[in-house]
């Protein structure tokens, strides 16, 4: 094993060269003098959640950075669809972004907009990978998933949880939990991930899988517990949080990501600047600790390229998930 250490330090430090290097890189130049008036970022989720929380903290640094507003427009009507055909229908200039992850890979599995995702918009930048921990209101009894499992055995059907819509990753991610652990539980969909954190506090229902960032206020208020996360190893802000494997659910495992889309055909040269910036933003030291305090990591420097590869990936595995699962949204 002693023999392995020089390799791998020397590894770590060339990984971490070639990232300082790409976050120094500029970006080609910019026809128009772009950015020289607000950006509208939407968000097809009712404000409160993590996608809220991220694009309003990166928002804030990169006005600061450019000189000009990062407008968060929240519109969470029809599952987000609102949104999305808000930015299809937007003029190709750079000054209208989609904030989704999850949310728009599931309507291009389910069909939810009228057009070719994949053709329609420019993934521009993945800003952050997070799993989600499963969160249960203080009311609930179940201090563990097998005190929860043993629960909603014993009373099948009375515990519900909450997402943040029909055909969701959450919803998903709990049909997947309960087809696992053989119980059933009843679902409430929500419009938005702020809402389901909002009643989840209240007791007005009774467990949900919220991402880290969304469910950091409710941890830090003592409002809600967390029994497991849903990530391969344990969250460094949350080392007393188990995993799901830890807590006997096996190979579980469930992750969100949160990126920036713009219309097509937006000039490429566009998306490299704001994919270039909006790295550079997340990873300032503040915003990198305060994401970190919260169990998400910035996305280390990438290409537009390389994230529509990552989001067609993911689409291909949703699809696969929920034709297993057999989920039909409305």
């Amino acid at each position: 094993m002693k023999n392995l250490r020089i390799p791998l330090m020397a590894l770590a430090f060339l990984t971490w060269l070639a990232s300082a290097a790409a976050l120094a890189q500029k970006p080609p130049g910019l026809p128009n003098n772009y950015p020289n008036k607000p950006v509208r970022v939407l968000i097809g989720l009712a404000a409160g959640g993590g996608t809220d929380i991220l694009v309003r903290s990166m928002g804030q640094k990169l006005s600061e950075k450019w000189g000009v507003s990062i407008i968060a427009d929240n519109r969470p009507a029809s599952g987000g669809v609102l949104a999305m055909d808000m930015l299809a229908q937007s003029v190709p200039d750079g000054y209208t972004w989609l904030a989704s992850g999850s949310q728009l890979e599931l309507a291009a599995v389910f069909k939810r907009v009228n057009f070719d995702v994949m053709k329609s918009y420019e993934p521009i930048v993945q800003m952050t990978s997070q799993p989600y921990l499963l969160m249960v209101t203080n009311s609930l009894p179940a201090k563990s998933v097998k005190e929860l499992i043993a629960l909603a055995k014993a009373k099948p059907g009375e515990l519900n949880y909450a997402t943040a819509g029909l055909g969701s990753a959450g919803h998903i991610g709990h049909e997947n939990f309960d087809a696992l652990a053989g119980v059933k539980m009843t679902h409430i969909p929500y419009k938005g991930a702020g809402a389901v954190a909002i009643d989840l506090a209240g007791g007005r229902v009774q467990l949900s899988f919220i991402t880290t960032l969304g469910a950091s206020p409710l941890l830090k208020a003592g409002t809600a517990r967390a029994l497991a996360v849903t990530s391969a190893r344990r969250v460094d802000a949350l080392p007393d949080v188990p995993t799901m494997a830890e807590s006997g659910m096996g190979d579980f495992e469930m992750n969100n990501n949160y990126g920036l889309f713009t219309v097509a055909p937006t000039p490429a040269v566009i998306i490299a600047a704001i994919n270039h910036d909006v790295t550079q933003v997340l990873f300032q030291p503040d915003v990198k600790a305060r994401l970190a305090a919260d169990g998400a990591d910035p996305v280390p420097p990438h290409t537009p390229a390389q994230y529509r590869a990552q989001v067609e990936k993911r689409i291909a595995r949703f699809t696969e998930v929920v034709r297993a699962s057999g989920i039909t949204p409305e």
